[in-house]
């Protein structure tokens, strides 16, 4: 699926690897409040993420890529509106 020609299999699954154990150890608490708990489309996005993370292991790193932005996105504007 994503960059096929270019990585292999287990190229792309140490990629993920790496990527989610970075993420693992810089996260911060406010991660935690990225995905509310009782809300119907985080668990829909979340159940995706991971269907499309056994298609693909690329697509972990890119679900947590979405999240950072999704934070970095939701602090611009808070601080737009302060």
């Amino acid at each position: 699926m994503i960059l096929d020609n270019l990585l292999t299999h287990e190229q792309k699954v140490y990629i993920a690897v790496l990527c989610g154990a970075l993420w693992i150890y810089f996260r911060t608490a406010e991660c935690y409040s990225m995905i509310p708990r009782h809300h119907l489309l985080p668990a829909v996005f979340v159940s995706l993420w991971i269907y499309f993370n056994y298609l693909d292991p690329l697509f972990l790193p890119l679900g947590l890529s979405i999240l950072i932005l999704y934070a970095y996105g939701k602090k611009w504007i808070s601080s737009k509106h302060s």
